[in-house]
């Protein structure tokens, strides 16, 4: 029996929840048991057969649902039992064999994404940029989400290797490539891969397709270090690879990406002091978590000079 099996199975029984559609019914009969009693007009017993027959289908549904319960919960169980392993097995194929990698690997590994979450991370990174803040991007791939982030000054541009930086900033006029902050950082060296960068600077951080390729242990080291670079206020967006979903953990089980279920992610966040202001899974590949440190946003600039930055075509 397989993990993602297991996890595909709790998905579906999570899907099918009917109680909201059993509160409405129960209502309705209730609403009626309490007509048939108040009525002038009693015939026979049928006032107190019907209230006997509610209950018994409360009663029923309570025996139902307590055994649906009981099934999730060793469904969970089971799943806790396997994820160790599954951990294990993310770790070694973090320090075995994803340690091989070239950057034209790397560069032609692409996220599966459905427009509509396309068009909503767009948004949220639109959202985010402000001319007063620094921002940064980690992994700005071949996918050109660094566009939408333009507005953020200085943009600081990390990743593992010059080369994978390079194809994003090369889209720009050389102008603008000279404003940008490239930085190359290696996690495999550096408990704080970010050491190099200022604390309490930035006010938006984003990586895409970067942590589905990460062990847990990693991520976290990432999520705190990233708190710490974060000013109050600042946010932070990540896709990963949410083996909450049997889709997700199935990708681990292949060895094509990190067990990292969204839960522990969530949880290891909020333990660093994050606020969870929304966690997406859309369809195919792409699950984020959008993360804020407390506090409010400030800046001390009060003017910059206006420019249109766009990519060359």
């Amino acid at each position: 029996m397989k993990l993602s099996d297991l996890i595909s199975y709790l998905n579906l029984l999570e899907q099918e929840d009917h109680t909201p559609e059993y509160s409405v019914t129960l209502r309705q009969l209730q609403s009626v048991s309490l007509t048939v009693q108040r009525h002038k007009i009693q015939l026979n017993s049928f006032s107190e057969d019907l209230t006997h027959n509610i209950n018994g289908v409360v009663s029923s549904f309570e025996r139902a649902q307590s055994t649906l319960d009981a099934l999730k919960m060793q469904l969970r169980e089971r799943i806790a039992e396997l994820e160790p392993e599954q951990y294990t097995a993310s770790t070694l194929l973090y320090d075995q064999e994803m340690i091989y990698e070239t950057s034209n690997d790397i560069l032609n590994r692409r996220l599966a994404i459905d427009d509509d979450s396309n068009i909503l991370l767009r948004s949220r990174l639109r959202n985010y940029g402000d001319w007063r803040l620094p921002g940064m991007i980690i992994r700005p791939g071949l996918d050109n989400f660094i566009e939408d982030m333009v507005p953020l000054d200085p943009l600081y541009v990390i990743d593992q290797t010059q080369e994978l930086i390079d194809p994003s900033i090369n889209a720009f006029t050389p102008e603008y490539q000279r404003r940008l902050r490239p930085y190359i950082i290696d996690d495999r060296k550096n408990g704080q891969p970010l050491w190099q960068l200022p604390n309490n600077q930035f006010g938006f951080v984003f990586a895409y397709n970067y942590f589905n390729y990460k062990p847990i242990e990693v991520v976290n080291r990432y999520l705190g270090d990233i708190y710490n670079k974060l000013r109050p206020g600042g946010a932070f967006i990540f896709t990963f690879n949410d083996c909450d979903s049997g889709h997700g953990a199935a990708l681990s089980e292949q060895s094509f990406m990190c067990y990292t279920p969204g839960h522990a992610v969530a949880a290891a966040a909020e333990n660093i002091g994050y606020e969870i202001l929304d966690r997406h899974h859309g369809q195919g590949d792409i699950a984020w978590l959008e993360l804020k440190k407390p506090g409010t946003i400030r800046s001390i600039r009060g003017g910059q000079s206006l420019a249109k930055i766009v990519a060359n075509q």
